[in-house]
């Protein structure tokens, strides 16, 4: 695959430095071929490069007389001229920047995606691990958060594409052989669990009622308790007062919790094998409770990077112009001191060296702040995490508009791609007797892909016309063979910038 385009690659720049000063190591192709990397920065087509700094680093090209950059782009420029184009690797041309200088290869992409069909259709298990370019690559620990729904609701479609792009990446790096760690972080500690315990005891509530529809039941009562806490404020302050008891470790409050976290899981992961997602562990911010996060504040305060109000919060400043809050007023930890705890916690568990949060843009500042206070508290481990942020899914819901709930959009999308089965005239008759289990695939396949076609970090409409008529733009593909091309174009292009 890559290996072929790499070495063809190498022989050439071999024929062209014929005659050019070399290096004391010599030119060998098995010791220029590691050097021939794929471009993260090219377009849809990808492109190899080689940086002429790399080579004189490794003593592949001699020194005497390239001291400076002008120099470099002179040598390069020369190599350009004297390089030798065929069908396979139809042009070469100089990249410049600061730093370096290199020569970037555009290939024929034809024969690069034939390759790469051959190869997985071939060796659909191993195909990655069997790349030279990819068995380069060191072997990591990688984290991946994603999701992150709230417990004791339905799954809401402002999760699904954190769903997507976070199971997209962990099984990405899964198949580059990395060990990889899918971790759902719930949304299962705050304020909102006080409201919610208050409904339930209010309706005087027992865990019986949860044994049939849990989540649908949880929810009512969750809207219910919330819309009195908003006409009487006596009722949000009781809230945070079983809030309160609970971070303390109250036994009452903690079990009926405990049954609403276990309800919430064994829906959630009906809905993520639909999605043909899964995770190896499901955290919480329960995981983080009040000593947890007090001693993080300690590690704060050791380091002199709290700072005391007269309202009683304590603060961190970011930069001159922003601060944010750690802890409340009344004592209580926040989403950051927690993710505190929590990142320290996943780093000593799991010894990561990348560690992924796949969540949307509008939480950038949090992780900014997150970022920031690790890197004060000393930990160098901090500048291995990374926010994964993307854009929002816009005016997706059912057709009527009557709900936002993934679970709905599913149910219609099945119904729809049932119908289309039914009364398009090429659906083979062993599909239309499998039914509702090959609608829901495809259907379901459909908004995935439609997802993933999307620009990560920008908001996009949902379309259920677009979604559900897949078509390949290169081949003019419909349908299954649609899907397919579409989704073998997303993987290419994510392939190439994660093993550059």
């Amino acid at each position: 695959m890559a290996h072929k385009f790499r070495s063809l690659i190498s022989n050439k720049i071999i024929q062209a430095l014929s005659g050019f000063p070399i290096g004391g190591r010599g030119l060998k192709p098995a010791l220029l071929i590691p050097c021939v990397q794929l471009d993260p920065k090219t377009g849809p087509e990808p492109e190899f490069q080689v940086s002429l700094r790399a080579l004189q680093r490794q003593g592949l090209i001699s020194t005497s007389g390239l001291s400076d950059q002008k120099d470099l782009i002179r040598y390069g420029s020369a190599l350009v001229q004297k390089f030798d184009t065929d069908p396979t690797i139809p042009g070469v041309h100089l990249v410049q920047d600061n730093k370096d200088v290199r020569l970037n290869f555009k290939v024929n992409y034809s024969q690069l995606a034939s390759e790469v069909v051959r190869i997985t259709t071939h060796k659909p298990a191993s195909f990655w691990q069997c790349s030279a370019l990819v068995t380069l690559l060191p072997h990591q620990n990688v984290v991946v958060e994603y999701s992150s729904p709230n417990i004791a609701k339905p799954f809401h479609v402002g999760h699904l594409r954190s769903t997507i792009i976070g199971n997209f990446i962990a099984n990405l790096h899964v198949a580059l052989g990395h060990n990889v760690t899918r971790i759902n972080y719930l949304g299962d500690w705050g304020t909102q669990f006080g409201i919610l315990k208050y409904g339930y005891d209010a309706r005087n509530m027992t865990e019986k009622d949860l044994e049939d529809d849990a989540i649908k039941k949880l929810y009512e009562v969750y809207v219910w308790a919330n819309q009195k806490a908003e006409l009487d404020p006596s009722v949000s302050s009781k809230a945070r007062e079983i809030f309160n008891e609970m971070e303390q470790g109250n036994i009452s409050e903690l079990k009926a919790w405990e049954v609403f976290r276990n309800v919430s899981i064994k829906d959630l992961k009906r809905m993520y094998a639909r999605l043909n997602v899964n995770f190896d562990e499901f955290h919480g911010e329960s995981m983080y409770n009040a000593q947890k996060c007090q001693e993080v504040l300690n590690l704060m305060e050791e380091k002199g990077l709290l700072e005391a109000l007269d309202d009683g919060r304590k603060v961190y400043e970011v930069n001159p112009k922003r601060r944010v809050t750690v802890v409340k007023s009344d004592g209580s930890s926040i989403y950051l001191s927690r993710d505190i705890a929590g990142a320290i916690d996943r780093q000593e568990k799991y010894k990561f060296t990348k560690m992924y949060y796949v969540v949307d843009n509008s939480q950038t500042d949090h992780f900014v702040a997150l970022f920031s206070i690790l890197r004060k508290l000393g930990f160098e481990w901090a500048d291995s995490m990374m926010h994964v942020k993307f854009g929002r899914i816009q005016g997706m819901s059912t057709r009527k508009g009557t709900a936002i709930f993934l679970q709905d959009i599913l149910d219609e999308a099945q119904e729809i791609m049932l119908q289309k089965q039914q009364e398009t005239h090429t659906t083979r008759d062993d599909v239309r007797l499998s039914g509702a289990e090959t609608a829901d695939r495809v259907a379901t396949s459909c908004i995935l892909i439609a997802d993933l076609k999307q620009r990560r970090q920008r908001d996009y409409v949902f379309s259920w016309d677009k979604a559900l008529q897949q078509v390949c733009l290169d081949c003019r593909a419909e349908g299954i063979q649609g899907l397919n091309c579409s989704m073998f174009t997303v993987v290419l292009q994510v392939w190439k910038k994660t093993v550059a």
